[in-house]
């Protein structure tokens, strides 16, 4: 009895640690061509942030290469009361953004997706799922194509909320992407914000939940 609760205090304890680093909104002047990552796609100094509860009816999925992406989530995360799940793959994306342009590139051309490696919790309780990506190429990333491809029945019945970071060329074909993967969820109002833009955003974002 004393080990499970020892270990539900850690997972708490965990929970609090993480939502309190997402709160904080990191700077970078590294975009487009120059959005170099850690190598580890976010997480090479902190364990992907995992923040489940009992009580939220709403969700945060996403998956960042260079923390930029992850900003958004800090501001949903400010403004609403979601869980968050960060998705991660078994072999992350060179920190080189070049290098990373050539994966991405072989894997569109050979219909490739990288291994999602996150233990996806359920999802019976969530009436929302905010979907956090980016875009590439004017699509979805691969990551998070991967993660709809192989768990998207999860997501029947839900309330979809697209949410994405591009390069300057919008959201592309991405949101006909998403309501192909789910074909039994609904796929609302969509938020979209160049890259550069998205540390002064944070009032665009408010207004956009607000909305939503």
């Amino acid at each position: 009895m004393s080990n499970d609760n020892s270990n539900n205090e850690e997972s708490r304890s965990e929970q609090s640690a993480q939502s309190s680093s997402m709160s904080k909104i990191v700077g970078t002047n590294q975009y487009g061509r120059g959005a170099k990552s850690d190598g580890q796609d976010t997480n090479s100094n902190e364990a992907p942030t995992r923040i489940l509860t009992e009580d939220a009816d709403a969700i945060v999925i996403y998956f960042s290469r260079s923390g930029n992406t992850e900003n958004l989530v800090r501001m949903i995360q400010g403004q609403i009361n979601a869980d968050i799940l960060e998705l991660t793959i078994s072999h992350p994306y060179p920190e080189d953004y070049d290098e990373t342009i050539a994966r991405a590139n072989q894997e569109r051309e050979n219909q490739e997706f990288p291994e999602i490696n996150t233990e996806i919790p359920d999802l019976s309780q969530y009436e929302r799922v905010y979907l956090v990506y980016q875009t590439w190429a004017m699509s979805l990333s691969h990551p998070i194509i991967s993660f709809l491809e192989n768990y998207g029945e999860l997501l029947d019945g839900k309330i979809i909320y697209p949410f994405s970071s591009n390069a300057g060329y919008g959201e592309g074909d991405s949101l006909e992407r998403i309501q192909e993967l789910l074909p039994n969820s609904s796929i609302e109002q969509s938020f979209s914000i160049e890259d550069k833009d998205v540390i002064s955003s944070q009032e665009e974002v408010a207004d956009w939940l607000t909305n939503d």
